[in-house]
């Protein structure tokens, strides 16, 4: 029950509303109470059959005297009943002082007025009270409906505010797919929870109290049998609501993983297509979506037995005090009457409806405790990405240099990424780095912006450990500029700016002409208010990536990252390219990160990057005359330049 507590937590923020609600809701049972009591005076003291002359005289029109004296009888009779109960109410034996008295004031009032008048009294005071219910019930239902939406707007945000917070190796961990279902359905569940929970389960726990205080009053023997068949039923309602929270644990699972599979389809379609999956796509979605129909089935005929199973055990009791009161009423030594009898099993009926709900209340909440355990699992899960230290730095010029000194990594539960890297780069400079995928270059790059820290050494700018520094400082000193261009299904023109917002119009437009963007965009519908699609998916791979560097240089960073910024693109759209990056890099620190070597002849150092380490380092001149790993690589993207004979060679090779 902690989660189920630690979710009615969230209630704090609000503790006024929901001391306003609790109060309607006393209101809401307390008048149920009274409304149903009624029916004892009605069937003891009225529905007795009258003698001839006392329904012809009652048949008789009542002059307007009779009818004013009739209802100051009746205000006599409410300020009696008040007064006992403020008279009574501290002594040891009130209950049945007040009963007595109200009893007596009862009895002269039905003696002095005629019982069809008193029977109409009764049936206006009764419609009083059962709207002064209905005004209520609807309150509590506004309030609670209210205070739940609050809740889970709350448990939202922090979900989200979770997300945020988590490193990059979490994302790593856990599939999309699972935190969007997580983030959607496990919270609409909740949600479900907390409705039942805060509103229903306090609604109807108030209405039984009020009906078994009822039934007791009436007779406690009844009461304790009742009781007695009762409990062994809930215990056993008890054990089909922890199935339920099994099972629902298992559907929620099965959920996520079909919403994985399904946006990973969506998001590949272009692969999907092109390699002719969509039959092994559907077939994997297909045997996924059955295991999630089985799992629901059982999940669904557990829930199913709670309720007839609980409305069956409702009518058997029923009966079995029907007859046991019946002999009761008939017995002439007991002082049960068929009015008390009634009432009795009135509030006993009554109770029937309200312990229906709370059963399926039971079960919902176990189904939305084990969606809350997969939302509060996320947000619980520790944050091990770096943070600001106490006392961190503030930073906004870039004015020496960046240094790597000794730099280990690892990722947990992995081998070493980066081992004993040792290098410099002045203010000014452009580096690039070149190796095998998976060398480490991009894991340097996620080092120096702190997506993670090293597990040995140290990153410095301008003398300073970089975790001295205010890590959101620290990033805005840097633009980076990825392979896979990231754009939001927005504006060109937010795009654009995101990084730098509330930009001015002309800085945005700047940018995208030194971007080489500014005439594809103009030609679009609406130019740079034309939405582009989840994901950029409306324009082509050259035409993100300009966006993307178009952001870069609005953002004005003093540190440039390139990340395989031009090697997906064709010719024509890699020119454009370079061609805005060669202006973005222009009097700027620049580190780049290419396949492409062609891309980067003109750096002032090329860094060599394998399993780890920096294997060789130079000018491009100086790597070829060298014969190393670079040259290595550089033959193989020009092929075109080695002799015909050993080009020859290669093909022969290739066809055995």
């Amino acid at each position: 029950m902690k989660l189920f507590f630690r979710i009615l937590k969230y209630l704090k923020k609000v503790w006024i509303n929901v001391i306003a609600g609790i109060i309607v809701l006393m209101i809401y049972a307390t008048f149920s109470g009274i409304s149903l009591g009624i029916i004892y005076p009605i069937v003891d003291k009225i529905f007795v059959k009258q003698s001839v002359e006392e329904w012809e005289t009652a048949k008789g029109k009542v002059s307007s005297v009779e009818q004013r004296n009739m209802f100051l009888e009746t205000k006599d009779l409410f300020r009696n009943c008040i007064n006992s109960i403020k008279e009574n109410w501290n002594k040891e034996d009130r209950l049945k002082l007040i009963k007595a008295d109200i009893g007596f004031y009862f009895q002269n009032f039905l003696e002095r007025n005629s019982k069809k008048v008193v029977l109409e009294i009764l049936l206006i005071i009764g419609i009083i009270l059962f709207l002064i219910k209905v005004l209520s019930g609807y309150l509590q239902k506004i309030i609670f409906q209210q205070l739940e939406e609050k809740m889970i707007m709350w448990i939202r945000n922090d979900f989200y505010h979770a997300i945020l917070q988590k490193p990059l190796e979490f994302f790593h961990n856990h599939k999309v797919g699972e935190l969007i279902s997580r983030a959607t359905n496990d919270v609409k569940l909740v949600k479900i929870m907390t409705l039942t929970s805060a509103t229903t389960l306090l609604r109807n726990f108030l209405l039984i109290s009020v009906y078994i205080i009822i039934m007791f009053s009436v007779s406690w023997q009844l009461s304790l049998i009742t009781l007695i068949v009762v409990v062994p039923v809930y215990l056993i309602v008890g054990i089909i609501a922890r199935k339920m929270k099994k099972y629902s644990k298992r559907v929620q699972q099965k959920f996520a993983d079909i919403t994985s599979i399904l946006q990973e389809a969506v998001l590949n379609i272009r692969i999907v297509l092109a390699f002719a999956m969509r039959n092994y796509e559907r077939l994997r979605f297909y045997k996924e979506n059955k295991k999630l129909y089985r799992k629901s089935v059982k999940m669904v005929r557990t829930e199913a037995i709670a309720t007839p199973f609980t409305e069956l055990m409702g009518v058997l009791i029923t009966f079995v005090l029907i007859g046991y009161g019946g002999i009761l009423v008939l017995n002439p030594y007991n002082p049960m009457t068929a009015g008390k009898f009634f009432l009795f099993l009135a509030a006993l009926l009554s109770t029937l409806h309200p312990l229906k709900e709370l059963s399926a209340v039971y079960t919902q909440i176990n189904k939305g405790l084990a969606s809350a355990e997969r939302v509060f699992g996320v947000i619980d899960e520790p944050v091990r990405q770096p943070a600001d230290k106490e006392n961190a730095l503030e930073i906004n010029v870039f004015t020496d240099k960046i240094g790597f000194n000794h730099v280990c990594f690892k990722y947990t539960g992995s081998n070493e990424v980066i081992s004993n890297i040792n290098f410099e780069v002045k203010k000014g400079e452009s580096i690039a780095f070149v190796g095998t995928s998976g060398g480490g270059k991009s894991t340097l790059m996620d080092l120096l912006i702190r997506f993670y820290d090293p597990t040995e050494g140290d990153i410095t700018i301008d003398g300073k450990d970089i975790r001295d520094y205010k890590i959101d400082d620290l990033r805005n000193l840097m633009g980076v500029v990825t392979q896979e261009v990231v754009l939001f299904d927005d504006t060109v023109s937010n795009n654009i700016s995101y990084g730098k917002l509330n930009a001015p119009v002309k800085d945005i437009i700047k940018a995208a002409k030194a971007a080489n963007a500014h005439n594809f965009i103009t030609k679009m519908e609406k130019g740079y208010d034309t939405i582009i699609g989840e994901r950029g998916v409306k324009i082509s791979g050259g035409q993100r990536q300009r966006l993307a560097i178009a952001r870069a240089i609005l953002k004005n960073p003093q540190i440039l990252i390139f990340d395989e910024a031009t090697s997906s693109l064709d010719s024509e759209s890699e020119f454009l390219v370079q061609e805005a990056i060669n202006r973005l890099m222009k009097d700027r620190t620049t580190l780049i990160i290419a396949h492409r070597l062609s891309t980067i002849r003109n750096c002032k150092r090329i860094m060599v990057i394998d399993k780890g380490e920096v294997f060789e380092q130079g000018t491009h001149k100086e790597l070829l005359a060298k014969k190393g790993l670079y040259k290595k690589f550089y033959d193989m993207q020009f092929r075109e330049n080695v002799p015909i004979k050993e080009n020859k060679k290669f093909q022969s090779a290739n066809s055995k």
